[in-house]
C-alpha cells in the first residue's frame, strides 16, 4: 500500500469524525440548556444548538448522498459494514 495513503485522512474518515463530534456537541449543548437558569444564557444556547443541529443535518445529507453514512441500514449491516473496513485497514 501506498505510505503517503496511510497518513492522510480521507474525505470519509474526517465527514464521519465531524459527525460525531457534532453529535457530542449537541448532546451537550441539550444538556446544559436543561440545567440552566439564566433566561440570556439560555436564548444563547438554544441559538448554539439550534446552528449545531442544522449543521449536522447538511454533513449528514452530504455523506448520505455520498453513501459514506447510511443512518437507516440495519444495524447489524453497520457493524458488519465497520468490521471489514477495521480488516481492511490492518491487513
Amino acid at each position: 500500500m501506498d505510505q503517503n495513503k496511510n497518513n492522510s485522512l480521507s474525505e470519509k474518515d474526517i465527514a464521519l469524525d465531524l459527525i460525531t463530534s457534532s453529535k457530542a456537541t449537541i448532546t451537550t449543548l441539550a444538556k446544559v440548556l436543561t440545567e440552566t437558569t439564566n433566561s440570556e444564557l439560555r436564548d444563547t444556547l438554544k441559538g448554539q444548538l439550534t446552528a449545531c443541529v442544522n449543521s449536522h443535518y447538511r454533513l449528514s445529507d452530504i455523506a448520505v448522498n455520498k453513501g459514506w453514512y447510511n443512518a437507516n441500514q440495519d444495524p447489524q449491516q453497520q457493524l458488519q459494514k465497520e468490521l471489514s473496513s477495521i480488516g481492511s485497514i490492518t491487513q
